[in-house]
This record gives structure tokens, C-alpha cells and sequence, in this order.
């Protein structure tokens, strides 16, 4: 393996209280969070607002606490250095940082910084994931940064917008009344190359009983034009994207300006060990008679989860997990393409696009905090309205009809990893995946990783 040295880039971070700031999805905290809310552990700290995060207690909580972490992952066929931080003063404040250089752009996860023509140490290109500033206390979170939302029950089938897409910059004023929680974000996606300025804003509130029911509402929206600034009309966060556009209260009047798509989720511990999840969105409201009677339809998505824990013991835990999820032909599209739930050419959601349906099944395994194995085998379609090969491109029409739609591409596939940790900081990965679609026959790709960091932490 080769010898890659790090060299300066910012001290940083760690720390926090009950929440504080997002955990990379490389790291183990990650992974081990998502399978304990999977399992039903610790319901009050459930919620439908992701991504998940940090949740520490500081020792010292009137000191400044910095904790960093500097390493590289490697696999077969890309390498990524890559450095992470906190800073924490007085419990309260925060800051934190997690830049990535990589060599191959287009095969790391969740990375749109732009490949330069001239290489260093076989690098070319570079990118912040997370970073930003917040205020937390017990009921309060206040933060300005780089990262990304993630909203809807359950794990892995977030439909609107997820873990997995692109990072962009965005405000947050996040609200915990106890079992009332309510959030709001505003954010900037990009610039295209016509000055059409595109922007996200989301509102929502859950109730959470504390045991074993998580019950949510939200609204997101994009809105762009050329030249376009912030509308300030969106920083109300008890406004609505209807009200505002049907009263010409934005700053681009008409109804091309923004697409608006409207969220219900639900999670729910039948038993201790059986958990059920659901999302239903809505795209587009069809009231009125005439769109009706021309046979306009309604944009709609769902996805639904279950997971049964039959081991969940200190040194193992089993998870078996079954999640349908479907998204209608033109479910985020709008007529004005820019207005798309996309983001530098990656869907904001779903990352299988829209047009589209999937059924899995499989099972996670943890055993003593030092293996993690992950098996799913499924089926999905994919209809002629897909917008991932053409993600700015604007709606041919809103006829309701079958989705998928037209010529479906079917595709059985599997996926595996397998993670060992062999020290805290030292691990050894293989990732499996294999397709066999209808339209472009069988693939198959077996990669082999390492991922080694080097940690410091510190009160002053």
C-alpha cells in the first residue's frame, strides 16, 4: 500500500451534547447509529430529521475541546485523503470541517467537486463534505455550513431528499419543545452556466411519544430564475410554498418560479424487535375539475421499511429488513427544469430517480463493534421517464398513467459489504455488487478497500 503523508489543513472538531453536528458516512458512529435506531434503541433520540449525528457529552464542558482526525481510504480503483474535525467551546459552540481530495471524481460517494487538468501526488480534484459553525443547547440548534438534509422514517429509503446526495450550503434553526420538534433550513445549491441561481428550503414539525411512535410533516422546495437572489419571502418558516406562489409574494412572479413537494412520515416499534416505517409525498395537487377532466395527475411517491431484530445482544446484533419504495413518472420534475429535486448532476433524493420502483430484502450484522456485514438482494424497475440520464430536463406533460412508464429496464441485483475493524482506526472493507438488467445485461464489481486515520484530541 502506498505511503501517503498529510500535511497541515485546519485544526478541527469533535464533541458536543445531546445533538451536534453530522457523522460522516464513512465512519463506524454512522453506521453503529443507523442500526441502533433500526433496532428501537434510545426512541427519544429518533427523529425524522437527519442526518444522523454526534450525540457526546464533553468532559470538560467549560474548556475549548478539539478533536481531528486525518487519514486515507483506498481502494482498487480510487484513493481519497481526507481530514476531520471539531472544535467545541463550552458545550455550546461549535465549528467543524471535513474535506476529501480524491483522484477519481466520478467514483466517490457523494463528491461534485470539479477534476482539474493537472494533477498533485496523483490528485485532481477536491471538495469540503461538511463544515459550518452552530450554537446548541438542550432545546435549541442554530448552524451555517456545508452538508446536507436528510428527512423521512427509517433508514435507506428517504425519498426527497437523503443522505446521499451532494453537499450544499444552507442555514438551520432547529426547535425541541421535547416531544414536539420542529426544524427549517435555507439553503444555495448552484449557479448554472445561463446565471440561473437555484435555492432549497424546507420546513417541518414530529411528534415523538418518546416509546415507540414518531409521527411527521414537512415541505421542501426549489426555486430558481436567472440572476435570481435569495427570496426572503421563503424565510418565514411557517409560511407555505402554495401561499406564497398563488399570492405572488416571491420575488419571480408566476407559477415556474419554485416546485413545492409536500411530506408524510411515520415510524413505529410494534415490538421491541419489529419496526415499521412509511413516507408518502406528494408532488403535485390535482383539485380542480378541468385538470381533471384532461387528465392531469397527481406526483406521488412512498416508501415503506420494516426491520425484525431477532439478536440484539452487547457482543451481536442481527437485523433482517424488508423496504418497498416507489416513485410516480414525473414525481419531481416540474415544468421549468431547473426547478428539479436535483443538484450538480445528482438526484436530491432517491438516487435511483424518479419513474422508478424497488424491493429489497436483507440483513445487517454487528458483531462486537468489529465486524459489519451488510447483504441486500432485490428487484427494480425503471420506466422511460427517468430523469437520471437527463436530470434538468423539464416534464414532457402530467397526464396521469402507469409507472413505471413505457419500456421498463428490469434489473435483478445484489449488494454486499463487509467491514473489519482490526484497531479503531485501521479497517479492511470488500464491496460486492452485481446487476443483471433486461436492457444492458450482467455486471459485476468486486472492490477491496483500507481506510487508516490518525486521531488527535485535546482540551485548552
Amino acid at each position: 500500500m502506498q505511503s501517503i503523508t498529510i500535511r497541515a489543513i485546519s485544526i478541527i472538531i469533535f464533541l458536543s451534547l445531546v445533538f451536534s453536528q453530522e457523522i460522516p458516512n464513512e465512519f463506524f458512529d454512522f453506521h453503529f447509529r443507523k442500526l441502533s435506531t433500526d433496532m428501537g434503541k434510545k426512541w427519544e433520540l429518533n427523529s425524522i430529521f437527519g442526518p444522523t449525528r454526534f450525540n457526546h457529552f464533553s468532559k470538560k464542558p467549560d474548556s475549548l475541546n478539539v478533536n481531528a482526525r486525518f487519514g486515507t481510504t483506498i481502494f482498487d480503483n480510487y484513493k481519497v485523503l481526507w481530514a476531520f474535525g471539531h472544535f467545541t467551546y463550552r458545550n455550546n459552540f461549535h465549528g467543524y470541517l471535513y474535506p476529501r481530495i480524491v483522484n477519481k471524481p466520478d467514483l466517490v460517494a457523494r463528491f461534485s467537486g470539479i477534476p482539474r487538468a493537472i494533477k498533485r501526488g496523483g490528485f485532481n480534484s477536491g471538495e469540503t463534505d461538511l463544515s459550518g459553525i452552530s450554537f446548541e443547547n438542550d432545546w435549541i440548534i442554530i448552524q451555517f455550513g456545508r452538508g446536507r438534509q436528510s428527512w423521512g422514517a427509517g433508514n435507506d429509503i428517504e425519498l426527497v431528499i437523503s443522505e446521499e446526495s451532494n453537499p450544499y450550503d444552507y442555514g438551520m434553526l432547529d426547535l425541541d419543545f421535547g416531544r414536539l420538534r420542529v426544524r427549517y433550513f435555507h439553503g444555495y445549491l448552484e449557479t448554472d452556466s445561463l446565471s440561473v441561481n437555484r435555492y432549497i428550503t424546507g420546513r417541518g414539525l414530529e411528534w415523538n411519544n418518546n416509546k415507540n411512535l414518531l409521527f411527521g410533516v414537512s415541505e421542501i422546495i426549489i426555486y430558481s430564475g436567472k440572476g435570481r437572489p435569495i427570496d426572503f419571502s421563503y424565510f418565514n418558516p411557517m409560511s407555505t410554498h402554495l401561499e406564497i406562489e398563488l399570492n405572488n409574494r416571491q420575488n419571480k412572479l408566476g407559477s415556474d418560479g419554485g416546485n413545492g413537494v409536500w411530506q408524510l412520515s411515520l415510524d413505529y416499534l410494534m415490538l421491541a424487535n419489529l419496526k415499521f416505517s412509511f413516507n408518502y409525498l406528494f408532488d403535485e395537487f390535482i383539485l380542480d375539475k378541468e385538470q381533471k377532466n384532461q387528465g392531469k395527475g397527481s406526483g406521488r411517491a412512498y416508501s415503506f421499511k420494516t426491520v425484525f431484530t431477532p439478536l440484539r445482544e452487547k457482543s451481536s446484533s442481527l437485523l433482517f429488513h424488508l423496504s418497498i419504495i416507489s416513485v410516480g413518472a414525473n414525481t419531481f420534475r416540474h415544468e421549468e427544469g431547473q426547478n428539479n429535486f436535483v443538484q450538480r448532476n445528482s438526484p436530491l433524493g432517491w438516487q435511483v430517480g424518479n419513474d422508478s420502483r424497488e424491493i429489497r430484502i436483507g440483513f445487517d450484522w454487528l458483531y462486537r463493534k468489529k465486524i459489519f456485514i451488510d447483504l441486500d438482494i432485490g428487484h427494480k424497475n425503471l420506466g422511460e421517464k427517468n430523469f437520471i440520464y437527463s436530470l434538468y430536463e423539464p416534464y414532457i406533460d402530467y397526464i396521469e398513467g402507469l409507472s413505471p412508464s413505457g419500456e421498463v429496464e428490469n434489473i435483478n441485483f445484489i449488494y454486499s459489504k463487509a467491514q473489519y475493524w482490526w484497531r479503531p482506526n485501521i479497517s479492511a472493507q470488500i464491496k460486492l455488487e452485481y446487476n443483471n438488467s433486461n436492457k444492458l445485461g450482467k455486471n459485476f464489481d468486486l472492490n477491496i478497500g483500507f481506510d487508516i486515520y490518525y486521531g488527535i484530541s485535546k482540551y485548552l
